[in-house]
């Protein structure tokens, strides 16, 4: 168990977003798999990775993938992954990722630790 200095609703906003994106990306008829890691870095740094086998990021989009107002869904604002990443470097963190085609994508959060 790892302690992160962050607003408990804003983050747990962001990690229900990633967590429902995961779920999202698996195509139907396909058994998903999602894996949420946690470590602890020599820098007290926690690192949470999402991963799923979903269909993985289109090359042509990633660089708008944080971007407001861009989604690949038929509803919603487009607006998750925007103010997913907004609340992680608002709390002092990272957010990055590595996605294959038809293999699924990684998602990689790093927050500051609270010193225990």
């Amino acid at each position: 168990r790892l302690f992160v200095w962050a607003d408990k609703e804003h983050i747990s906003r962001a990690f229900i977003n990633l967590v429902k994106n995961a779920i999202q990306s698996v195509p139907e008829g396909k058994q998903g798999n999602i894996e949420i890691v946690l470590e602890k870095t020599d820098q007290n740094m926690a690192i949470i990775k999402v991963k799923d086998n979903g269909k993985g990021i289109p090359e042509d989009i990633r660089d708008r993938l944080f971007q407001p107002n861009f989604t690949t869904k038929s509803s919603g604002m487009g607006m998750g992954l925007a103010i997913t990443k907004n609340i992680i470097t608002t709390s002092g963190g990272n957010i990055s990722y590595e996605t294959e085609l038809n293999k699924g994508s990684l998602f990689i959060v790093e927050l500051p630790c609270l010193n225990e």
